[in-house]
């Protein structure tokens, strides 16, 4: 089963490498492919002095579990997209969070559930009728399953 990560889930992840969303997206191979749009990686740059504050890794230990991640992500260039599949992203993401348009166009592409944890973009997703998206416990679910 295809699946698009979210920021927020990669980093989860990385903040707590013994936990839930590390676990789901570390060892579901078998059940999961990961997917998630090259926009993440200048997410991570942006934030990384964050992520290093708030984790108290060094930047070597980060970059080490990013690499160990990312392993198990394929990362797509969202520019690389039909124009049609992003236009469509930027008017369901509208008046709700425009950012996450990359993550949203990839599903769209892929024809794929979103997992995110972003309460915002979920309730002002499910307003506009999409249910394609995952919760860390849904997924869970899903992989508990198999």
């Amino acid at each position: 089963m295809k699946v698009i990560l979210d920021t927020n889930i990669i980093f989860s992840s990385l903040l707590n490498p013994e936990g839930k969303i590390s676990d789901i997206l570390l060892n579901s191979f078998e059940i999961f492919e990961f997917y998630s749009p090259t926009f993440v990686l200048e997410e991570l740059k942006n934030h990384k002095e964050k992520l290093l504050k708030i984790s108290g890794y060094s930047e070597e230990d980060l970059d080490f579990l990013q690499r160990i991640l990312f392993k198990k992500i394929e990362l797509i260039d969202v520019q690389n997209l039909q124009q049609s599949i992003r236009e469509k992203s930027f008017e369901i993401t509208e008046n709700v969070d425009e950012f996450d348009a990359p993550f949203i166009a990839l599903s769209l592409e892929l024809d794929a559930p979103l997992w995110t944890g972003d309460k915002k973009l979920i309730n002002g997703l499910k307003e506009k009728g999409v249910d394609w998206l995952l919760t860390t416990d849904i997924i869970a679910e899903i992989r508990n399953r198999f």
